[in-house]
């Protein structure tokens, strides 16, 4: 005898000379209590209770809109008429016996002190734990969601007749409407497979299915049944049926788990399997909306508010639940996904019949969980920059709702929006630079990483893209990267720039150095020779190497005297004032990783403010961050673009079932030539500026003056 019967027994005799609760406080105020066998994120588990509550307003039991929102996030609210009170069990994600004895017990306990007029279960574990505890006791109970038949738990006696205290709604299961539908849409589907979890649900489904084949009731061919708890056996599985058969018919996979016990996101095994599946598949309408193909869809909502009715007949009218034949609802819409239709190359005609279109794929509570990660620190100009991108690009694609969430997000790394929910991390790296600092930066980002589960990250820059990104090189985490310098093929997460290969894709700086040396050029003609200054960072030594290529090619202006790459602030500085004698104009990359003599890292608005004091040069950069701390002009690699470009890759993949192995990385069109005007007056070039069509755009003062003045 299992403990949990045990314990049933031990309650169901203690009901027998206990009595249930206190008196009411409240006797013209029915006491409603729902008890749902899964949580609150779980898609079905919405439905239903959506569909619960609805019907609940239209019999009175609700008063408002307002008061079943207090009750959705509450779990609880009292009306004019009603208190209701809910509990969730969980059990999809603790079903082992020992979790499900104590849970029973949890619920039993809360139903003894809540003492309610009547129960309703939500799904089968409910139903079969719960239900058997309040078998022919005084309280009406009422279910919704039982697979197939209720009689199977020894609930009611027969269909026609129940014979106790219970009655309720059941799911007859449109297993073979899904299928006549799936054979519809791909008509060369002959043979197909099962694949399951080990849940109660899930051998349900599967077995119901097994007898459906074996009676002759399904159009295609059922081949084998996959039913186990083990994710990676799920999978291997997957991989190996999708080569003898024609579809799938996806039952259930909420119950699965990894190596160490721990329960797998639907999201995540959704993302594998619309991923790894090239063959088309029915499922349950809850799956649809997760990415499968298409259902005829056996409606959570309509559980719920045909239970609701049913609770309202007992309560109002009298009804005996003895007497109450459970029935099942009528079939909710022929629905296929959109989204999964286009990966598979599927064509939807109107003459399919089909009802419903989902559009795209959403994960358990309908969000998706992006994670950003910037190579550098919040006040670094370029972050901002591309800050400003992915900014803007989220609200466009609705991963953010309003400004507020937008301004939120900035400035705590983190938002809960209405579609995902959204977290970044900062690496640090221009001022933790050393190797130990980047190793346990790593270290600290992946432990980020496991315990956000994220669907897709986005990699901000060299450092993020090499080092975040070959831990996570071909696993089903999709990245996305931006303003790699230059190539991003010398990391080696892509086999080439137009077939990536792998799960990674993105958008990298061309780097418009020419062109900027071109356009200082043109502003100030009398310039020859030029300088580099720059620190020793991955970013300053890639744009120093390029300028170098191109003198050595002869495709610049002006003649290259000296490149220095240092990260010694002291060195930097003596080698600014001897050059200064010999350059006519200087070319400033990165000075981020400068440090003191001390070793510690100096702020770049402080380098900056020297320079500008000390060195009374023309002077080119390449970001629009220098020429706002008052370099005189750059032809901008936007920050902005890189980041709003990496965002609108992130949607193809999360929304439009696009495969980063399939999309080519590219670089953005150059931005706007930006000239610094306070720069330009100190340089005594205000002339050069005049009716300059050449300038795009102008910054017109220097931040790094300005924050030095300040101080």
């Amino acid at each position: 005898m299992t403990t949990i019967r045990l314990f049933m027994l031990i309650t169901l005799a203690s009901l027998a000379v206990e009595s249930f609760g206190e008196s009411k406080t409240a006797a013209d105020k029915k006491r409603i209590l729902v008890i749902d066998s899964y949580h609150r994120e779980y898609l079905w588990s919405k439905g239903t209770n959506e569909g619960f509550s609805a019907g609940m307003l239209k019999f009175g039991y609700f008063d408002s809109q307002s008061q079943i929102e207090e009750y959705m996030q509450k779990d609880y609210v009292e009306t004019s008429t009603a208190i209701h009170k809910r509990m969730w069990m969980d059990t999809k994600r603790k079903s082992s016996n020992r979790e499900v004895e104590e849970i029973s017990k949890k619920v039993f306990k809360g139903a003894r002190e809540f003492n309610p007029d009547i129960i309703v279960l939500g799904d089968d574990n409910a139903a079969k734990y719960i239900g058997n505890l309040f078998l022919d006791s005084q309280k009406p109970v009422v279910f919704w969601g039982v697979n197939n038949t209720p009689v199977k738990y020894g609930l009611v006696d027969n269909i026609k007749t129940p014979g106790h205290n219970i009655t309720g709604v059941y799911q007859s299961g449109y297993y073979a409407e899904s299928l006549e539908l799936l054979k519809t849409i791909e008509p060369d589907v002959k043979t197909f497979a099962v694949l399951s979890d080990k849940t109660s649900s899930g051998r349900s489904h599967a077995k119901k299915i097994s007898l459906l084949s074996q009676e002759g009731a399904l159009p295609v061919k059922l081949l084998e049944t996959v039913s186990t708890n083990d994710y990676e056996l799920w999978k291997r599985r997957a991989l190996d049926l999708q080569k003898g058969v024609d579809a799938f018919f996806i039952a259930q996979y909420s119950g699965l788990m990894d190596s160490k016990g721990n329960y797998v996101p639907i999201e995540e095994v959704s993302q594998w399997y619309v991923s790894n599946i090239s063959i088309p598949e029915a499922s349950m309408g809850i799956f649809v909306k997760n990415g499968m193909l298409c259902a005829a869809e056996d409606s959570g909502y309509n559980q719920g508010y045909e239970a609701a009715h049913i609770v309202h007949d007992i309560l109002a009218n009298g009804a005996d639940p003895a007497t109450y034949q459970p029935r099942a609802p009528k079939r909710g819409p022929l629905m296929v996904n959109k989204q999964r239709a286009r990966m598979l190359g599927i064509k939807l005609t109107k003459d399919m019949g089909i009802e419903e279109y989902v559009e795209g794929a959403t994960v358990e509570g309908g969000k998706k969980r992006i994670l950003l990660i910037s190579s550098y620190h919040r006040e670094y100009l370029w972050s901002q920059d591309t800050n400003s991108g992915v900014v803007d690009a989220l609200l466009k694609y609705k991963y953010l709702d309003s400004e507020k969430q937008a301004e939120e997000y900035t400035n705590t790394d983190y938002v809960n929006s209405s579609t995902a929910i959204i977290m970044k991390l900062w690496m640090d790296t221009k001022r933790k630079s050393t190797k130990s600092e980047i190793q346990k930066t790593v270290s600290l980002v992946i432990k980020k990483i496991e315990e956000f589960k994220p669907d897709i990250i986005l990699l901000g820059d060299d450092n993020a893209t090499n080092y975040i990104g070959k831990q996570y090189i071909d696993t089903e985490i999709p990245m996305v990267f931006w303003g790699v310098n230059g190539l991003p093929l010398k990391y080696g997460l892509l086999d080439s720039i137009e077939k990536p290969g792998h799960n990674v894709t993105g958008v990298y700086q061309a780097g418009y150095l020419k062109e900027t040396v071109m356009h200082l050029k043109k502003l100030v003609p009398d310039i020859t020779t030029m300088a580099v200054l720059s620190d020793d960072s991955p970013t300053g030594r890639s744009k120093a190497k390029e300028l170098k290529r191109l003198a050595a090619q002869g495709e610049l202006p002006v003649t290259l005297v000296e490149t220095v790459m240092t990260n010694s602030l002291d060195e930097w500085k003596s080698k600014a004032l001897e050059l200064r004698e010999r350059a006519d104009a200087f070319f400033i990359l990165n000075h981020n990783t400068i440090k003191d003599s001390n070793g510690k890292p100096v702020d770049q608005m402080k380098i900056g403010a020297w320079y500008l004091e000390n060195i009374k040069k023309p002077d080119a950069a390449h970001e629009r961050q220098f020429v706002k701390e008052g370099i005189l002009c750059a032809v901008d690699d936007s920050g902005f673009k890189q980041g709003y470009e990496a965002v609108k890759l992130a949607y193809q993949i999360l929304e439009e079932g696009k495969k980063p192995a399939e999309m080519s990385s590219y670089a953005p069109d150059r931005g706007p030539f930006i000239v610094n005007r306070q720069r330009a007056a100190m340089l005594g070039l205000d002339g050069n500026l005049k009716d300059n069509t050449l300038i795009d755009e102008y910054v017109e003062r220097a931040m790094a003056l300005d924050q030095n003045n300040h101080k």
